[in-house]
């Protein structure tokens, strides 16, 4: 017997369609506006060129005006295409306060003339503009890029490194700050004079990208410490300070000061000594040195080593991100510093260690250079493993998150390393790393350069041999075969 159909009714499959499509474009309008609202972005480019350091994230994160950043390349570079993909990177993690435009002078005559016009550009520059609440600065294409040299006249320089994101976020960082900080580098005491002398040019010139500006100061001068002098550099005395300036030097610590002291070996400054003892770090004296082999003609004969390496010690903001990197110290000599913690510890003063001497070295407390005695480590009196840089920090907190105004001061055992001849990456970055801190600007601890690498690709003959083969009879043949395989399937 026949069972007898259900029929549908034309309406209910109407409405029961019209429910799908609904339901369809509600879901495709969900998931769309949760990836607009939601979305991640990774690089997977091999040398991480784009991917902006924590730093460029919180700065322009933190923007408070719509800035607004042209990229203007009139001239032929080589690096304009990184700059424009970095600068979309500073767009999508500024939250929409960062807008950028891009200007083709060949592509957008007009448009490049009254740009050229506003900013006063001449035809040949290549620069990004960054405007901001009416003020602009400029950042040359120059100081994105670093080249190796070429000592050939036909051969360009290459591209070594790739510095965008550290010049672009130094902009930033000037232009959004309201105020300008100071440093005063001190003179009076044979010191190097951070403003005017020419070996520390490059110094100044990466300190003055960090929104900081550097004027002298004689302590014989003053009655006190400027309140405006956010740090204090103190480079290489040869001479002791007075009674008076050393009471000015302390009245300005105890005032949340920040000072920064490269030691000069060698020099006698008792005072100075004593501050910084009374602070926990002892100023030993010594020379930091290891000896080495030699192979000569006459035979083998043992060397001294006085040009050091050292490893940054974790534990710090300052060396935070240079770990398993080396420091070199080169150029002159270099003494050991002793921390003593429980000394200063009902001062509220925190002491760490910045810079150790790498495996081998140790602080000479007499150093000789007679035949008779030679130079050797005595447990006695010498430093095994010696602490080279050390900072002090009065009134801090360790919480990241809390910022408290404390007294803060690095000690290095070396003022030389830091001359346009000696100086390092590594050690440059140390630098601004330790200045930032005393500025109490540690979110902008460290941008390092993007190093250029140039993937060469090693083949033998045979392999060069194959990928030809492949190349230009395998592979344009396989459409020619199936092609001829379809024609004689079809004629049959």
């Amino acid at each position: 017997m026949d069972q007898k159909r259900s029929s549908i009714s034309r309406s209910k499959i109407g409405a029961n369609v019209f429910l799908q499509v609904v339901l369809f474009f509600l879901l495709f309008g969900i998931v769309n506006y949760l990836g607009f609202q939601h979305y991640k972005r990774w690089d997977f480019s091999r040398d991480q060129k784009y991917s902006l350091s924590s730093q460029t994230r919180r700065v322009v994160s933190n923007l408070k005006k719509p800035t607004h950043l042209i990229v203007f390349f009139s001239g032929g570079s080589d690096i304009a295409q990184d700059v424009t993909s970095l600068l979309k990177e500073y767009a999508f993690a500024s939250k929409k306060m960062i807008d950028v435009e891009v200007v083709d002078p060949f592509m957008a005559m007009a448009r490049a003339r009254e740009v050229a016009t506003q900013y006063k550009l001449r035809d040949n520059d290549n620069v990004v503009i960054i405007d901001y609440d009416g003020r602009s600065k400029f950042v040359n294409a120059a100081s994105m890029a670093e080249y190796e040299p070429s000592f050939s006249p036909v051969d360009k320089p290459r591209l070594k490194a790739f510095k965008g994101e550290e010049a672009l976020t130094s902009a930033l960082i000037e232009i959004s700050e309201e105020n300008v900080n100071k440093i005063h580098t001190l003179l009076g005491h044979g010191e190097t004079a951070l403003d005017s002398d020419p070996s520390l040019d490059g110094l100044k010139s990466y300190i003055e990208r960090q929104n900081i500006k550097i004027e002298p100061l004689k302590l014989s001068d003053v009655e006190a410490v400027p309140p405006d002098t956010k740090t204090l550099f103190i480079i290489a005395p040869k001479y002791d300070f007075s009674d008076t300036e050393l009471l000015a030097l302390r009245s300005y610590w105890e005032k949340r000061g920040r000072i920064w002291i490269f030691l000069n070996p060698g020099s006698d400054t008792p005072k100075l000594s004593a501050f910084l003892a009374d602070l926990g770090i002892t100023v030993h004296g010594d020379q930091v040195m290891r000896t080495m082999p030699l192979k000569l003609a006459s035979g083998m004969v043992t060397g001294i080593l006085k040009e050091i390496t050292g490893d940054f010690v974790p534990g710090s903001p300052i060396t935070k991100r240079l770990g398993n990197v080396t420091a070199s110290f080169q150029g002159g000599a270099t003494q050991s510093l002793g921390l003593d913690a429980e000394r200063v510890k009902a001062s509220d003063i925190k002491l760490k260690p910045l810079i150790q001497a790498s495996k081998g070295f140790w602080g000479e407390a007499r150093y000789a250079t007679a035949a008779s005695s030679g130079v050797f480590f005595d447990p006695r009196e010498d430093h095994i493993n010696p602490v080279v840089a050390a900072s002090a920090e009065k009134g801090g907190i360790s919480e990241d998150r809390v910022r408290v105004d404390s007294s803060r001061l690095i000690v290095i055992g070396n003022a030389s390393f830091i001359t346009n001849s000696v100086l390092t990456e590594a050690d440059l970055d140390f630098v601004l790393s330790g200045i930032n801190w005393l500025l109490a600007r540690e979110e902008l601890i460290g941008i390092a350069p993007k190093p250029v690498r140039n993937l060469a690709l090693s083949l033998t003959q045979a392999q060069i041999s194959s990928i030809a083969l492949w190349v230009m009879i395998a592979i344009p043949a396989f459409p020619i075969v199936f092609g001829t395989l379809v024609w004689l399937k079809r004629r049959r």
